[in-house]
């Protein structure tokens, strides 16, 4: 069964510091038996980039890059 994505607000506090996250991308490098890919990984950023809080299906990005670096490298 499919379910409604919704609308995720352009901000929110941090749940540790209560800074405000505010919603973008930004890059990930996923690394892989030493092959790597960097990719805009969305979530939710601190101004200075050292915190970021991801919701939903921001993970997904990661998920099919490691998935697609097993497959190169394990040849699978």
């Amino acid at each position: 069964m499919a379910t409604k994505v919704g609308i995720l607000p352009k901000t929110m506090p941090s749940p540790e510091t209560a800074e405000t996250l505010t919603r973008g991308v930004r890059p990930f490098k996923a690394t892989y038996k030493g092959q790597s890919i960097t990719v805009d990984l969305p979530g939710y950023n601190a101004q200075d980039d050292s915190e970021g809080v991801h919701v939903g299906n921001d993970m997904s990005v990661v998920d099919r890059t490691l998935r697609a670096l097993k497959e190169n490298v394990d040849g699978i």
